[in-house]
C-alpha cells in the first residue's frame, strides 16, 4: 500500500511537470505568433492540440487525486475499526484523547440534537 501511494505521488508530480511543459510550449507559440513567425491557422492548430493534451492530463490528475482521497478515507475507517477491536471492554467513561482522535467535528442541529462527524466520513446524530 505504501508503494502504491509513493507511485501515485510520483505520477502526480510527473503529470504536473508535463502540464507545465505543455503550458510553456503554448506560451512559446503565442510569442512566435506575436512576432510574426507563426501564422494564425498553424497557431490555432498547435494550441488546440496542446490544450487537448493538457485537459487529458488534468483529468488523469483529478482521477489520481480522488483515488488518494478514497485511500485516506479507507485508512481512517481501518483506524476506527482497529481502535474499537483493540479494546478489552466497552467505553463507559469519557476519554478525551480517544474523542479528539476520532471526532472531527460536532454540528448542533438544534437544542436537542447533535451530529457527530467522525474520521472516515462517518456521521451520526445523538439526542441530548
Amino acid at each position: 500500500m505504501k508503494l502504491k501511494k509513493f507511485n501515485g505521488k510520483t505520477q502526480v508530480m510527473d503529470i504536473h511537470k508535463e502540464i507545465a511543459k505543455l503550458r510553456e510550449q503554448t506560451h512559446v507559440l503565442a510569442r512566435l505568433k506575436t512576432k510574426g513567425f507563426l501564422d494564425e491557422a498553424k497557431y490555432i492548430e498547435q494550441t488546440t492540440e496542446l490544450t487537448a493534451k493538457i485537459n487529458k492530463l488534468q483529468a488523469e490528475l483529478k482521477k489520481l487525486t480522488r483515488l488518494d482521497d478514497e485511500d485516506e478515507t479507507l485508512d481512517q475507517i481501518e483506524m476506527l475499526i482497529d481502535f474499537f477491536e483493540r479494546r478489552d471492554k466497552p467505553i463507559t467513561e469519557f476519554e478525551e484523547s480517544a474523542f479528539e482522535s476520532i471526532v472531527e467535528k460536532i454540528v448542533v442541529i438544534d437544542q436537542h440534537e447533535l451530529e457527530f462527524h467522525l474520521i472516515g466520513g462517518i456521521k451520526f446524530k445523538e439526542n441530548i
